[in-house]
């Protein structure tokens, strides 16, 4: 993302209007067809009029029927800058969307047992590409690969399933992933931003003795939460190719998580944080918004998680002053970040009576008019090649001149497991928030995620298993 990320769009006009102009007691009569394009301008066909031709005034065009679709959308992600489309939508073309907003840990088995019993929303909030290994696309997913917006896509690869775009994304880059801190709590303590894992440990320390029952560090039960900081640095202890390299060989069985010794001593680095009394003791309890407030009020001090967190701390608690940055654990073969560069986005249900109506939605929400309001109060890198994604905030600035902007930041190894990514979340990412307390190594945790992985691989016939 540049300071200002300038993209370029095509304002679609999809309603239709009709206007007739009758002479009265003539043989004259002027007729504006409507557009059946975007960017189409109404052609008048006129008839030679005699010298008795009158014109009767223009009827005003009708409002456009109201219709309401719905949708359904993970708690975290009902930002103003969707708030304001919407509003758009049912302000201009007189379109609802009834949003059924779901508590994130248990959005995914929702969507799932709401697809599988035909009464999905009509449009669903998932990040893409993850939702193709998550429900069955070609059974589920309206395919939008002949939508006029996919031309203008800043990386159309990233969002496709079998070379089909099937899913209506809001952005190029999701996260970036570092630790979000308070700099008042940080200032207040007399501490400095840790550029080591060893300096963290000191700084998590200083907070644990001195900070009044400030948590150094907050984690909330969501399991696709805690997951991120493992995620990161497996992701960096394989270095900038080898997550993908890893990931490649673990789908075709030619690699296996517990034969590699460098991801077993990323989760003890982790648990060793919680075993230190450096994570808020609620965490099997505390939410998603808890760790935003704990962050915005100064209760905890750091959280790891993308960039988007920072964001929602802010706009949370404007008066808070929030900072980012990377930190490695000693398991890292180079100084790089991870990223997540899925998107935020919608799919449309296959088989919704509204489906017309959402790829209108879609339509209109490709164009910088909707796009923009997206970003307006929350900077980022759009999915769309025309569209405004606002000034770099000042938490990402360090983070960009020295990572971002310089390409140093490697793909996520989650993202690099295909199918099998469907295994993360019901049995690794739970064993990262059962294992505290309980004398757990990494390589116990490994272990017995590898017998859950084969199980899954080979119940889904995956070549190879």
């Amino acid at each position: 993302m540049k300071r200002n990320i300038k993209r370029t769009a095509l304002m679609v006009a999809l309603a239709m209007t009709v206007a007739v102009v009758a002479s009265c007691g003539t043989t004259a009569t002027t007729t504006t067809a409507p557009p059946s394009e975007p960017g189409n301008t109404s052609q008048a066909t006129d008839v030679p009029e005699t010298s008795e031709a009158t014109e009767t005034p223009t009827t005003p065009a009708p409002a456009p029927e109201s219709v309401t679709v719905t949708a359904m959308l993970n708690q975290s992600r009902n930002y103003p800058g969707l708030q304001a489309m919407i509003k758009k939508l049912a302000d201009e073309e007189n379109i609802k969307i009834d949003l059924q907003v779901v508590p994130d840990d248990q959005f995914a088995n929702l969507m799932k047992m709401r697809f599988n019993s035909g009464e999905s929303a009509d449009m669903v909030d998932y990040n893409i590409p993850d939702v193709y290994a998550t429900i069955n696309p070609d059974q589920y997913i309206a395919d939008l690969s002949n939508e006029s917006w996919v031309s203008r896509l800043a990386k159309p690869e990233s969002y496709q399933y079998n070379g089909k775009v099937m899913a209506f994304p809001f952005q190029s880059l999701q996260g970036i992933h570092g630790f979000i801190y308070n700099k008042t709590v940080f200032a207040d303590l007399g501490v400095e931003v840790p550029t080591t894992w060893d300096e963290l440990l000191a700084v998590s320390e200083k907070i644990k003795t001195d900070g009044d029952g400030i948590a150094p560090i907050h984690f909330p039960k969501d399991t696709w939460v805690p997951q991120i900081i493992v995620n990161d640095n497996m992701t960096k202890a394989l270095g900038m190719t080898g997550a993908h390299e890893f990931g490649q060989a673990l789908q075709k069985n030619e690699a296996k998580w517990n034969e590699k010794p460098e991801l077993a001593q990323v989760i003890d680095y982790y648990l060793a944080l919680f075993d230190k009394g450096y994570v808020n003791e609620d965490f099997r309890s505390a939410t998603y918004d808890d760790s935003i407030a704990a962050i915005g009020e100064g209760k905890a001090a750091m959280h790891f998680n993308g960039d988007f967190f920072a964001a929602s701390v802010m706009e949370a608690f404007p008066d808070a002053q929030i900072g980012m940055f990377n930190v490695s654990m000693p398991t890292a073969k180079e100084d790089i970040l991870s990223a997540n560069d899925s998107s935020v986005g919608f799919v449309a249900h296959k088989d919704s009576p509204n489906l017309a109506t959402v790829k209108k939605i879609f339509e209109l929400w490709s164009t910088p008019e909707y796009m923009n309001l997206y970003f307006a109060d929350r900077p980022g890198f759009p999915a769309f090649t025309d569209a405004e994604g606002g000034s770099i905030p000042s938490y990402l600035e360090e983070l960009n001149t020295k990572y971002i902007s310089t390409g140093k930041y490697a793909r996520e190894l989650n993202a690099e497991l295909g199918i099998g990514k469907n295994t993360l979340d019901p049995y690794l990412w739970m064993y990262y928030i059962d294992a505290p307390g309980k004398n757990m190594t990494g390589q116990e945790i490994l272990d017995k995620f590898q017998i859950d992985f084969e199980q899954y691989m080979k119940e889904n016939q995956v070549p190879g298993f």
